[in-house]
């Protein structure tokens, strides 16, 4: 079975940051959370939670823009990597997955260490391309270089 995985797209990380082709990115995000819905895959969204961004304070809700589908499960993690400290593997578990999809907030950090983390889990892990930002000084190049990264630990990167 497959799962995606949206990552941090929280307020705090993606208001006022001018992140790097935003709409483009918010648009990609959304049809791959509707690719994903039609074809009954599971969806799991992932919160990021530390001293300065808490439940219920300002910036900590997903951005407005991005499908959000209440009944989907919801993880929250104080590290990069989704897997870390979390109930992830047991919600994937649960539900049998064996593949699963990244996309989301912010590409050399939490996105980057979620798919690797995905791999060490055993996960066929995809990186949706376009569906991942950031607001680098080279915000293109960090992009490619992160993907050449994880392509080169196995991470499969799909347009839908």
């Amino acid at each position: 079975m497959k799962a995606l995985l949206v990552v941090d797209i929280q307020g705090k990380f993606i208001k006022g940051k001018h992140a790097y082709k935003e709409e483009r990115f918010i648009k990609t995000v959304n049809h791959t959370i509707e690719a994903f819905r039609k074809a009954g895959n599971l969806i799991v969204f992932v919160h990021h939670l530390d001293k300065n961004i808490a439940p219920e304070t300002p910036g900590w809700e997903y951005d407005e823009r991005i499908h959000i589908n209440e009944k989907d499960p919801k993880v929250w993690k104080r590290k990069g990597n989704a897997f870390e400290g979390t109930d992830l593997r047991e919600i994937l578990d649960k539900h049998d997955i064996d593949e699963l999809t990244v996309c989301g907030l912010v590409t050399p950090n939490c996105i980057r260490s979620t798919c690797i983390g995905s791999i060490e889990e055993g996960y066929k892990t995809h990186l949706v391309k376009h569906g991942t930002t950031n607001w680098h000084k080279h915000p293109q190049k960090t992009i490619d270089d992160v993907e050449a990264e994880l392509t080169e630990l196995g991470v499969t990167l799909v347009e839908l």
